[in-house]
């Protein structure tokens, strides 16, 4: 299969990892009375947030974020033929493909282990997928989300299709931060929350 990326490249994305998300050590900037990136204790340290991407598909944006300097990162797909395509692009890059786990998973119904051990999680078109499936899937697998993330880590999603209405439900106020409410960008909204302790 050939490699599609949805709705955007992984260099129109970064300056929202650079603004909003807790950057790899690398990328960090220099220790200074203001931060300017997510503001968690991994800002502040030489620690790598664990990152989680649902739905990776066959977007070249894993290895792009591989190379960005993230090198814990667990992607999943439903489809085996997706994590194929990912171990074949990842093959480019050695430690790649020696750092980041590709496992095949339902959204759905993610591993009770990874209960709240991630630090990010992005998606890319993944929760739009899993809406257009139908029959709540999409909540289902927020709210599976949700409990695999660590109090304060960052969701990023780039999204064009999920409604508002059942976006602001999802990502609801009392458990969520609005960081970035991306409802009025173009071809597809890029949103950021926090999740509160």
């Amino acid at each position: 299969s050939e490699e599609y990326s949805w709705y955007f490249g992984f260099d129109t994305i970064k300056p929202f990892f650079y603004e909003y998300m807790p950057l790899p050590p690398k990328k960090r900037p220099q220790k200074s009375s203001t931060t300017t990136s997510g503001d968690d204790a991994a800002a502040n340290s030489n620690d790598m947030p664990r990152m989680l991407i649902p739905g990776v598909g066959n977007d070249g944006t894993l290895l792009d974020l591989y190379n960005y300097g993230y090198h814990d990162i667990v992607a999943f797909d439903y489809s085996q033929n997706a994590i194929d395509r990912q171990e074949d692009l990842l093959s480019y890059n050695a430690g790649a493909c020696e750092d980041v786990t590709l496992v095949v998973r339902d959204a759905r119904r993610l591993d009770e282990e990874w209960e709240a051990s991630f630090d990010l999680i992005f998606e890319k078109g993944a929760l739009d997928a899993v809406f257009l499936s139908g029959k709540r899937n999409v909540e289902q697998s927020v709210a599976e989300l949700k409990r695999v993330i660590k109090p304060g880590g960052y969701f990023m999603s780039v999204s064009g299709v999920v409604p508002e209405e059942l976006r602001r439900g999802m990502f609801d106020v009392e458990d969520w931060e609005w960081i970035r409410d991306g409802s009025d960008d173009l071809k597809a909204g890029c949103f950021v929350w926090r999740r509160r302790s």
